[in-house]
C-alpha cells in the first residue's frame, strides 16, 4: 500500500466525507468499517486512529451536520438589507436543505436508543434558531408586519409548533403533499405572528422546493 502524505486533518475529514456516503447508500447499520476503510485504500488500523468506533465517527458527522446548520442561520441573519419576510425566506430553506441532505442520519437517531442523542442534537440547533426567529420577528414588528407582544416567546412558540410540524410531515405514511404542507405551514406562521392572511406567500416558494425534496426523499 503506497504511503499516504495527506495531513491527519485532512485524512479524517476524507474518513468523513467517505462514511457519509456509504451511510447514504447502504445505510447506517448495513456500513461496516471494512467498508469504508475499503472504499479508501487504507488499513483497518487507520480509522481506529481517528475514531473510536463507528458511533463516534456518526457524532462527529451529526455535530459537523449542526454546525452547517448554525453556520446557515447566522449567514441568513447577518444579510443586510433584508425585510422581515425576506429573512424568513432565507433562513426555512437554508435550514431546510441540510435537513433533507441528513435524511439517513437522522432516521438513524429516531431509533430508541438514540432518542437521547437525537434531542441533544435538536436542543442545539434551538438555542441558535430561537434567537435568530426572535430578531426576525422584532425586525416584522418594526415593520408593521407582525403582530406580536411577546417576540421572545413567540419565537420560542414558532420553532416548537414548525418543528412538531415536521416531525407529523416525515411520520404521515399517505403520499405526500408538499403543496398542502406549505399550506398549513403558513397558515400556521400567520397565526402566530399575527400576520394579515396571504402576508406571508412571498415564503411559499421557500416552503415547496423543501417539501418537494422531503417528498422525493421518503420513496427513496
Amino acid at each position: 500500500m503506497v504511503k499516504s502524505n495527506k495531513k491527519p486533518a485532512e485524512r479524517r475529514n476524507e474518513f468523513i466525507t467517505i462514511s457519509e456516503e456509504l451511510f447514504l447508500e447502504k445505510g447506517f447499520e448495513n456500513t461496516t468499517v471494512d467498508d469504508i476503510v475499503g472504499r479508501m485504500g487504507v488499513a483497518k488500523g487507520l480509522f481506529y486512529y481517528y475514531f473510536d468506533s463507528k458511533e463516534d465517527l456518526l457524532m462527529t458527522i451529526s455535530e459537523r451536520l449542526v454546525d452547517e446548520v448554525l453556520s446557515s442561520i447566522s449567514a441568513a441573519m447577518e444579510k443586510k438589507g433584508l425585510t422581515a419576510v425576506e429573512r424568513f425566506m432565507v433562513l426555512l430553506p437554508a435550514n431546510s436543505d441540510i435537513s433533507s441532505r441528513s435524511r439517513t442520519l437522522i432516521a438513524y437517531f429516531h431509533k430508541e436508543r438514540n432518542r437521547a442523542f437525537h434531542h441533544l442534537m435538536e436542543k442545539r440547533g434551538r438555542e441558535f434558531m430561537v434567537p435568530a426567529i426572535e430578531q426576525i420577528i422584532i425586525q416584522g414588528v418594526e415593520e408593521g408586519v407582525f403582530s406580536v407582544k411577546y417576540p421572545r416567546e413567540t419565537s420560542v412558540a414558532l420553532e416548537a409548533v414548525m418543528s412538531a410540524m415536521t416531525e407529523i410531515f416525515r411520520q404521515n405514511p399517505q403520499p405526500r403533499a408538499p403543496d398542502r404542507e406549505a399550506e398549513i405551514a403558513l397558515d400556521l406562521m400567520e397565526r402566530i405572528l399575527g400576520a394579515k392572511p396571504g402576508s406571508l406567500d412571498a415564503i411559499r416558494e421557500s416552503f415547496a422546493p423543501a417539501c418537494s425534496r422531503r417528498a422525493a426523499n421518503c420513496q427513496n
